[in-house]
């Protein structure tokens, strides 16, 4: 009976050691929108190229927050949003003829739960922090 419990521990144990998470809390928000185009937005975290989590719709003067789930490591960490525009979502881009590029792409390791801001300031630039939220310039 030992001999069985210590083998059901020590998988759990295994087990545990390979599927350690933590959490990452995004929060965000547009400055500087112009008034008639502030477009309902979402917001997508993408942990190595696979999305962990997506927001819910608001306007971007709204902003928001998600939280996700992140494997403890060192990992590729894309933030996406996207907005709302004649019924269609696609990416808030230069390219899709929007004021600035409301994306954020690092490697980061996640070792705790953890909170980033940003602030997709549209008369600047993305403003990035992961300690404490960030303000209008």
């Amino acid at each position: 009976m030992k001999k069985l419990l210590s083998i059901v521990l020590f998988s759990l144990l295994s087990l545990a050691g390979f599927s350690q998470t933590t959490k990452l809390t995004v929060n965000y928000k547009f400055a500087n929108v112009e008034v008639g185009y502030d477009h309902d937005s979402k917001t997508q975290v993408l942990i190595d190229g696979e999305v962990a989590g997506e927001s819910g719709v608001a306007g971007q003067t709204e902003g928001g927050s998600l939280t996700v789930t992140v494997p403890i490591g060192t990992h590729q960490l894309k933030i996406v949003n996207w907005a709302l525009y004649e019924g269609n979502w696609e990416e808030h881009t230069i390219e899709n003829d929007y004021s600035i590029d409301a994306i954020y792409e690092t490697s980061h390791k996640f070792k705790k739960p953890e909170k980033l801001f940003l602030l997709f300031d549209l008369d600047n630039e993305m403003v990035v922090s992961w300690k404490k939220p960030v303000k209008v310039k």
